[in-house]
């Protein structure tokens, strides 16, 4: 009950950090499963479940309206879970999307139930009631707490005993399936993030760290760190000796005054 209430406790403040302490990206699964991984006794389990969420979701930006799924709810759970019940991080992660999935409903109920704080503010603000204006925009930041934290520790009492019942009971041929669904994930993350973000300058280098990770057996650090190389190189060749027009022509226009002055 202890974890329980230490990892709601622990998402929950991860969340409303983002929203009134400043966007750090905190709320990103890498540092959620860590956090998770110490409360629960086991941060090595919590840094490869939040590395490979992290993977996952890494892509991932509510744009407009729209409300993508807990990352916060979803990684927290998902790495409590995978500690918990002992099973494989591949099947847990594979469990960690529905979650979130879950939880987005509840972070589209939220604002619902915050329009009243927000007519309520309306109303301060007209009646030059500034005090009244602050209580309003701190009570929709307790219903945000309320509602994560009442879902996160619901969650991990609920889930713990019926994760551990469903994974007992599901066959070695869908946990196989399901771990093999875990390991394409990461590169579904990957894929969006690259389609996103994606030039034909630099795609070379993309596949310069394809080829290093897969004919050389190059590690993640070793492929950053030769990244890091390539971007020293380019910019010493390239970027270094790339003037901007402006800069071109003020250069130009002073070699012609100085030689029209000559004459």
């Amino acid at each position: 009950m202890l974890q329980g209430v230490l990892v709601a406790l622990a998402a929950t403040l991860i969340y409303l950090e983002s929203r009134i302490g400043g966007q750090h990206m905190i709320d990103r699964p890498i540092i959620i499963g860590p956090v998770v991984g110490l409360i629960m006794g086991d941060p090595v389990t919590g840094l490869v479940v939040g590395g490979q969420l992290e993977l996952v979701w890494m892509g991932l930006a509510g744009i407009g309206t729209t409300t993508p799924p807990d990352v916060v709810t979803g990684s927290a759970l998902g790495t409590a879970l995978a500690i918990q019940t002992g099973a494989s991080y591949e099947t847990t992660l594979a469990l960690a999307i529905p979650i979130s999935l879950l939880a987005q409903f509840g972070a589209i109920a939220v604002p619902t139930v915050n329009a009243i704080f927000a007519h309520r503010a309306d109303a301060c603000a007209a009646n030059r009631d500034y005090r009244g204006v602050e209580r309003c925009l701190w009570m929709g930041t307790c219903v945000y707490f309320v509602m994560y934290f009442c879902m996160t520790l619901a969650g991990f009492l609920v889930g713990s005993e019926v994760i551990t019942r469903l994974v007992e009971m599901i066959p070695a041929v869908i946990q196989d399936g399901l771990a093999q669904s875990g390991n394409l994930l990461p590169a579904m993350g990957i894929a969006m993030l690259i389609q996103m973000t994606w030039d034909k300058k630099f795609g070379v280098f993309l596949f310069l760290g394809f080829a290093l990770a897969a004919f050389l057996g190059v590690s993640t650090i070793g492929a950053a760190v030769f990244g890091a190389i390539c971007a020293v190189i380019y910019f010493l060749f390239i970027g270094g000796n790339a003037a901007s027009p402006e800069l071109a022509s003020a250069t130009s226009s002073d070699f012609i005054d100085e030689d029209s002055e000559e004459l």
